[in-house]
């Protein structure tokens, strides 16, 4: 259940919500709290300033006792009332109540006795009828002694007020986390419904149908470029599975040429009986077919290894020179009974590859060269360096190749039409060579001219330390 996106993110919201509020509710508490406290240390403090300030131009006039008489009779204001909340007391050094405001002597009440000193004590105490009261304590010297002064207030206003905020809080606290809960959920879902319609689309797309694609119009910003390359990814697998079927169909069409010889022939040989001559002649042309289709399956069995990358090319620096000696030794029988020149030339160029893949790649392009040639012809191959790469280039005087073919031949299976009449071939040579030539970082390039030959160019990227050993 948790590993849902739209839930954790709920949770996840709800938390932080809960803690950051929380966490400013208490604090807004507090402060209200303190702020409420301070402002009733002030006015406490202005009147009992005001008290011993009074008393004291009092005793300057000789008329201390006077002034006694007339605070604990005040008749006006806000301490003239009974238990107004608002009361004063002045104590004596020996503890006794001199003085108390009307509105503790009319309720026959007083603050709670506490030792003065110099400094003004604060603090929250219960006062007349329990109720809390904020009280302030201090000690002033007088000619008949150190007098202790004490107001106090009523704080019982301010904690009703503490109390109506804490109760709005927890009305509104859990309101506005419910609405914000559902609100994400929603929001969560709304945002979450492009996802699901992502995937709902995505789970539609199987092999049969691999040319549709994700709509990529009206998707949220962040799940655009996903839709982007997953098409890209669909477009690859189209363009895989489409050439392994028609490598398949190519397959089976080449294969069904030679075992299509193969049985013809058994068949009008066994029709009657035959001379050992007519067994040999047969068993001859069977050898020949069978030979193709060796030389085919071996050539898929090359392509498919290439495409899942299960041959291990062992790279190591290798002349081309070298290779091209080796090639044109093989290749010579086949180029002597077809009365073609071959001429080699150049310098040595070490490339860093690996040799039995290089030999194939130049072996099939210069029998091709010869294959496709005229009698009297010739095949000339050079070896060379130009720009970082080493480039063979092996230019032939054959039937060329039109231009609008130049890419087709490296394609599976293709072979140019003029060419099917004249030699027996699968289709694969330059496919593979072609795949050879990517692995090791190169290219080829190909000029032909129909009627006039064809100059192939292999470009083999030089290693970039040219002076180690080979």
């Amino acid at each position: 259940m948790f590993n849902s996106i739209k839930l954790k993110l709920v949770v996840w919201f709800l938390a932080v919500f809960l803690l950051v509020f929380a966490g400013l509710e208490i604090f807004l508490y507090v402060k209200l709290e303190s702020l409420i406290v301070n402002l009733a240390d002030e006015h406490l403090t202005s009147e009992l300033e005001t008290l011993a300030n009074l008393m004291t131009v009092e005793e300057a006039h000789g008329q201390l006792e006077t002034e006694f008489e007339e605070l604990s009779t005040a008749a006006t204001g806000m301490y003239a009332e009974k238990l107004s909340g608002h009361y004063y007391q002045i104590i004596s050094t020996d503890g006794k109540v001199l003085v108390r405001s009307p509105s503790l002597s009319l309720g026959n009440a007083s603050l709670p006795l506490i030792q003065g000193s110099t400094t003004a004590d604060y603090r929250t105490v219960a006062g007349p009828g329990d109720t809390p009261i904020r009280m302030v304590t201090q000690s002033f010297p007088f000619s008949i002694g150190s007098l202790t002064f004490q107001a106090g207030d009523s704080i019982e206003e301010t904690y009703e007020l503490l109390s109506s905020f804490r109760n709005i809080v927890l009305v509104i606290f859990p309101l506005i986390f419910i609405m914000c809960g559902l609100g994400v959920f929603v929001v969560t879902g709304w945002v979450l419904r492009s996802l699901k319609s992502f995937t709902l689309k995505i789970g539609q797309i199987t092999e049969e149908n691999l040319n549709e694609r994700i709509p990529e119009e009206g998707l949220v910003d962040e799940l655009r470029p996903l839709a982007v390359n997953f098409n890209v990814m669909l477009g690859r697998l189209e363009g895989s599975f489409s050439r392994q079927k028609q490598f398949l169909s190519d397959a089976s069409h080449e294969l069904r040429t030679p075992t299509s010889i193969i049985k013809s022939f058994c068949d009008v040989t066994l029709g009657r009986e035959r001379t050992a001559n007519d067994y040999k002649e047969t068993l001859k042309k069977v050898g020949e077919t069978v030979n193709r289709m060796c030389d085919i399956i071996n050539r898929i069995l090359v392509i498919s290894r290439l495409d899942n990358k299960t041959i291990d090319f062992k790279p190591v620096r290798v002349d081309l020179m070298d290779i091209m000696r080796d090639v044109h030794r093989l290749i010579e029988p086949a180029a002597e009974h077809k009365d073609v020149a071959i001429r080699l030339s150049g310098a040595g160029a070490v490339v860093k590859g690996d040799r039995e893949g290089l030999t194939e790649v130049f072996t099939n392009i210069v029998e091709n060269a010869i294959k496709y040639n005229r009698p009297k012809g010739s095949v000339n191959i050079h070896v060379s360096e130009e720009s970082g790469n080493a480039v063979v280039t092996i230019e032939d005087t054959g039937i060329g190749i039109p231009k609008e073919e130049h890419e087709k031949i490296f394609d599976r299976f293709y072979r140019v039409d003029t060419s099917r009449g004249l030699t027996v071939g699968s289709g694969l040579g330059l496919s593979i060579v072609r795949t050879i030539i990517d692995s090791h970082g190169g290219h080829i390039d190909i000029e032909s001219t129909p009627g006039e030959g064809t100059t192939f160019r292999v470009y083999i990227p030089l290693p970039s330390d040219k002076g180690g050993a080979r």
